[in-house]
């Protein structure tokens, strides 16, 4: 189960961690390292060689509850039912079925039956599975993630033993093995929630429809109703696995690489995604690196200080992580803490952590050298096919927490254990209450909430679980509803407002309910309304959510805002557009329409800004949004009436760089009088929108405020840019005269674009000789403004070459163009040979790796590595850093390397260092982009779709955004890391590096 999360990788180390993502390749047996994915096995494999290598908190000790010896193998997940015995299940298939061998995996019932905290019975519940990745109890059997199936099991003549079995849906992507529908758990209203990863596209037949979900996302079922719904890209991560819930229903999910996410604004069903590729706009924290499953600590047992806190299965550090979290406005976020447990073992793989009835915190550890199938072979002879083990961790001098007999209560006596203090009892209680008829559980249900006193302090909290019940039975209990919806604790109003978009079908007024709650003091319960207006597909339903998310600065607000917009726009907009549907408040429309507009809803705009009761300020945004998504007409009409308003004008440029909207016939009239305007920014816009329309006209006067050195900076900058755009001997004549040391950076370095489009030599004669001359912050200014145009870099590296450029300067360049992720060959040699150094880069061969690897371990000190890690030149601090090193730069990171040991072997570290392209992640190609008029652009993608393409450049970290119609060539590929950067390096630093890089795991950092 590996996927890494890149946010930003780029040039030499990048891809020492990206390298994760490589197809089978020869461990070389020499090596003395215990890498985290693929591992040489323990010489002892003992239950006692394991309890020698763990590291615990001093208040815990941790002892075996079972393992091998009762038939566990590479356990996957676990849960608990109501008799307090543990179901596991196992895999023996994974990572892929030798062909002819009949799927077979397992799951197994294991009881404690004397208390002794050791398992002593086990059952074969259900066998003949095909790698499942996730189960959950439930309706009188267990529902099993099945490769491409979501299957339903039971036991009918009560031996423990399932003997029918029913598919529930087909269809899941099964596009690798440990992305299939994993990770199954129970919402407190008796949701199914489960997810899916990177490379399965699903599409799965339902009584409401068909459901796709492309890629990694979360499902989630409502099983009586058999209604499937799929939220994509919800866990800021490729391969979602875990999902918990809190004390009052918030809902997160655990990517499986370190990650953890908000999941509540993701649950809004929409293709859109404003989360970028990964969907990582909710992330709230994380462990240090890959890890998967949360379990939310609420035990007597446990000590006091870990009540409330996240458990986290660090399959990839072999440890079990502890997070705290905090609301954090709308959402939470979390502080990492240290791990509870930690081992040497390299087999030790927690791959799940549940609260046991006992209030013991127990561990699935999937026992294996070997995780994943991207780094070694599915045959690989060391992946272990017959260990597998259940650990139990319990609290010194605390008692055991008392396990109740829920399984033998009846509706009322279970209907009682819903005011249990531990979230075990009530979640087990409300299990059985949703197995039972209907009729028992949801009257046993209301005879317990009319027996609840209105003083009882948590009172609000025991409403709050009993309408679970009445949720699972697809029951609808309005008066409950609404008992919830006024209560005093926003908690409670926010998990009612999520229950009436659950049952907006089954109300008679669900946008009346929402409505109130969209106006709701606090802003989690205002974030429940536009989540669960989205559900409710009708016009006005986009009423509801901009009313409660229009204008919120929150960013779990905004996001969910963003979806819904997007989710329910086939509805409101024909509304909007046919005149059906008003929005009384202007700022929401405005909203609206910013996040979702089109060409087609500008009359709407038109006719808003036509009534005269409107607010000046409201009228000035709808003259932007207005030269948003208008006409020329409309152009003419806003350069009429708002051509002083600078956000207006800007609003105008950006349609015509995104949509070619052309100038209206008068346009050169009513801009001329902006132009003159006293306000400097209203006059940089107007002659910006000059420039991009390509009035001539203007041209002499923009060569003026261009040279006129007493103008503002911006209008200086602006006339730069827009003689770019005009073009003509004159302007180049004027760039030329600007591309020079005396004037102000921003307009030397516009001047320099502005050459590069229109006289690339000159461009490029002008660059090499400030290059030589600027201070380190304004080199790179200038290095970006002839690089972005295509062949501006061999162009460079001619002028270089006809250039003296010292060592040192040439360092700062070198500095720069590593940190860039720049490859561009002749430019490099330019720069080298200017530092006086022409060193080749070796050949690959596996011989020569194998050769590096064990020299670097005899011969290799890690301290110097240290030394060398660091050195300017070699520019790995420009984009990583380590725990105990910052990196170079704030605004370009690569992944932190904290641990990049525990994921490589040492032949794929070398292979990383010296040879980069060979190990590429998926995900982190180099995406580049040629336009039609010239520009380059490079990094990592962001996102795409029909009509743009946005890339994350590699140099600011800002998002660059390309309409696609613009676009000549988009290839991608190839790594960001540009090749020689370690040709500086002695042999001898090289070993030292390798050596360094080899040691990081996490812990015990050398320093």
């Amino acid at each position: 189960m590996l996927f890494l999360n890149q946010p930003s990788a780029h040039r030499r180390i990048a891809q020492l961690t990206s390298a994760l993502s490589l197809l089978a390749l020869p461990t070389i047996s020499l090596f003395g390292q215990n890498p985290l994915s693929v591992s040489k096995p323990e010489k002892d494999s003992s239950v006692e060689a394991q309890l020698e290598s763990f590291t615990i908190d001093p208040r815990l000790e941790i002892k075996l509850f079972a393992d091998e010896t009762m038939g566990i193998s590479n356990p996957i997940c676990f849960r608990w039912d109501a008799h307090g015995r543990l179901w596991v299940l196992c895999t023996w298939a994974y990572p892929q079925l030798k062909p002819g061998e009949p799927p077979n995996d397992k799951i197994l019932i294991l009881e404690d039956t004397n208390a002794d905290g050791h398992a002593d019975k086990i059952i074969t519940y259900a066998d003949g599975l095909n790698m499942p990745t996730g189960f959950a109890l439930g309706h009188g059997g267990a529902y099993i993630g099945n490769s491409r199936d979501l299957i339903h099991v039971r036991d009918t003549d009560d031996d423990d033993r399932a003997d029918a079995r029913e598919i529930i849906f087909t269809g899941f992507g099964t596009g690798d093995t440990h992305q299939n529908i994993n990770s199954f758990a129970w919402s407190p209203g008796g949701e199914l929630y489960f997810s899916q990863g990177l490379h399965c596209f699903s599409r799965v037949q339902t009584p409401w429809g068909i459901r796709r979900l492309d890629e990694h996302g979360s499902w989630r079922l409502r099983p009586l109703r058999r209604q499937l719904h799929a939220h994509r890209r919800t866990s800021g991560g490729g391969n979602p696995w875990g999902f918990a819930f809190g004390d009052w229903g918030e809902p997160f999910i655990k990517s499986n690489d370190n990650t953890i996410s908000e999941l509540l604004p993701g649950l809004v069903s929409t293709e859109y995604i404003s989360g970028g590729y990964w969907g990582g706009a909710m992330q709230i924290g994380g462990t240090k690196i890959k890890s998967m499953i949360i379990e939310i600590v609420d035990s007597p047992h446990m000590p006091d200080d870990f009540q409330g806190d996240f458990i986290i299965a660090g399959y990839f550090a072999r440890n079990v992580a502890r997070l705290r979290p905090s609301v954090d406005g709308a959402g939470h976020k979390l502080e990492t803490l240290e791990p509870i447990l930690t081992s040497s073992h390299n087999a030790f793989r927690p791959v799940d952590a549940s609260i046991g009835p006992d209030g013991s915190l127990y561990i699935a550890d999937w026992f294996n050298p070997i995780i994943g199938h991207y780094q070694a072979s599915f045959r690989h002879p060391d992946r272990d096919k017959d260990h597998g083990r259940i650990w139990r961790i319990t609290a010194k001098g605390r008692p055991l927490a008392k396990v109740p007999q829920l399984a033998k209560m009846n509706a009322s006596q279970l209907a009682e254990q819903l005011a249990a203090p531990r979230r075990w009892t009530r979640q087990q209680a409300k299990l059985r209450l949703m197995d039972l008829p209907k009729a028992d559980a949801t009257a046993a249900t209301q005879k317990w909430i009319d027996g609840l006193k209105p003083s009882d302090p948590d009172l609000e909290h025991k409403l709050y679980e009993a309408i679970g019940v009445f949720e699972s039975h697809e029951v609808i209990n309005r008066r409950l509803l609404d008992r919830l919806l006024d209560a005093k604790d926003y908690r409670a109003r926010a998990y009612a407002t999520r229950v009436a978009g659950r049952w907006h079908d089954r109300l008679d007024d669900p946008l009346a309910i929402l409505g109130r709650r969209a106006r709701d003091e606090h802003i989690r319960v205002r974030l429940e309304a536009v989540v669960a207006a989205s559900d409710v597909r009708q016009p006005k339903s986009i009423l509801v959510a901009a009313h409660a998310g229009a204008n919120d600065s929150d960013r779990f607000v905004k996001f969910a805002f963003n979806q819904t917009v997007h989710a329910l726009a086939n509805h409101w907009r024909p509304a909007l557009l046919s005149g059906d549907l008003t929005f009384a408040n202007t700022d929401h429309l405005q909203a609206v329409l910013k996040v979702y507009g089109g060409n087609d809803v500008a009359g709407v705009v038109r006719q808003q800004i036509d009534n005269p009761k409107l607010p000046v300020k409201q009228r000035q945004a709808l003259f932007a949004l207005l030269a948003q998504t208008g006409n020329t007409t409309d152009a003419q009409l806003i350069l009429k009436s708002a051509n002083t308003l600078p956000d207006v004008l800007d609003a105008l440029s950006g349609s015509v760089q995104k949509r070619n909207l052309q100038p209206p016939p008068n346009a050169e009239k009513q801009l001329f009088a902006a132009t003159r305007n006293r306000n400097g920014l209203v006059r940089a816009k107007a002659i910006q929108l000059a420039g991009l329309w390509k009035i001539n006209s203007f041209k002499d006067y923009i060569v003026t405020e261009a040279t006129d050195q007493n103008e503002p900076a911006n209008v200086r900058l602006a006339a730069t840019e827009a003689l770019a755009q005009l073009g003509g001997d004159k302007a180049i004549e004027s760039l030329d005269r600007l591309a020079v040391l005396t004037e102000p950076a921003s307009v030397r370095a516009a001047a320099i674009s502005g050459l590069a489009k229109l006289d690339l030599p000159k461009a490029a004669k002008h660059s090499a000789e400030l290059l030589t001359k600027v201070n380190e912050i304004e080199l790179g200014s200038i290095l970006a403004a002839i690089l972005k145009r295509n062949e501006g870099a061999d162009a460079l590296a001619g002028a270089l070459n006809q250039t003296k450029v010292s060592p040192d300067r040439a360092k700062l360049i070198r500095r720069w163009l590593n940190a860039a992720g720049r490859s561009d060959n002749r430019l490099i040699a330019a720069v080298d040979r200017a530092l006086g150094q022409q060193v080749a880069m070796p050949t690959y061969s596996p011989e020569l790796v194998a050769t590096l690897a064990r020299e670097a371990l005899e011969r290799g000190d890690v301290v110097n590595g240290r030394k060398v890690f660091q050195l300017p030149l070699a520019s790995c601090t420009a984009c990583h850093s380590v725990d105990g090193i910052k990196g170079a730069t704030t605004t370009v990171k690569g992944p932190n390397l904290t641990a990049v040991a525990a994921g490589l072997p040492l032949d794929l570290l070398v292979e990383s260092v010296l040879w980069p392209d060979r190990q590429i992640k998926e995900g982190y190609e180099a995406t580049t982009v040629v336009t039609k008029d010239g520009q380059v652009f490079s990094g990592f993608l962001h996102n795409v779709d029909k009509n743009e393409l946005s890339i994350r450049d590699l140099t600011t970290d800002k998002i660059i955004t390309v309409q696609t119609r613009n676009i000549q060539q988009h290839t991608k590929g190839g790594t960001v890391m540009p090749p020689g950067l370690t040709a500086t390096l002695t042999h001898t630093e090289l070993l030292d590096l390798i050596k360094y890089l080899s040691t990081l795991k996490t812990t015990g950092q050398p320093k």
